[in-house]
């Protein structure tokens, strides 16, 4: 039994090589992938519930609220009192944070082909048909 015989620290692996590539890309804005990620969604929705980010991002309510606090901080994000319900903030991303957004989508792209550019053609495609049987898609 060996670790690099693992599917999980393979995944693990090249995950941690986006991020990493990602990041380094995205320090530059003062953010990470994670952050990134909120202002993605963001972008290609309208405002919605700190929850639905966590529901949507897999990521648990409490570190949504803290990226959230950052990303409003430097003003990528802004709250707004839910018209629906009161007791709820709806998160919106900002022109600031949409235009990261856009200034960075090819740069993403790029990384991420970057990555698996030894990769075959039909090979790409099994890890995409792959990677979303997986993920629930």
């Amino acid at each position: 039994m060996k670790l690099e015989q693992s599917w999980g620290y393979a995944l693990s692996k090249v995950a941690q090589e986006m991020d990493r590539r990602f990041s380094t890309h995205l320090s530059s804005y003062d953010i990470d992938s994670r952050d990134y990620g909120i202002l993605l969604t963001l972008t290609n929705h309208d405002s919605m519930t700190q929850i639905k980010i966590s529901e949507l991002m897999f990521i648990d309510r409490t570190t949504v609220g803290q990226l959230i606090d950052s990303l409003e901080s430097k003003g990528f994000v802004k709250r707004q009192q839910n018209p629906k319900d009161r007791r709820q903030n709806l998160i919106a991303v900002t022109r600031k944070g949409q235009n990261l957004v856009l200034n960075s989508w090819e740069e993403m792209q790029q990384i991420e082909q970057d990555v698996i550019a030894n990769l075959s053609d039909w090979q790409k495609d099994l890890l995409d048909s792959i990677a979303n049987k997986i993920g629930g898609k």
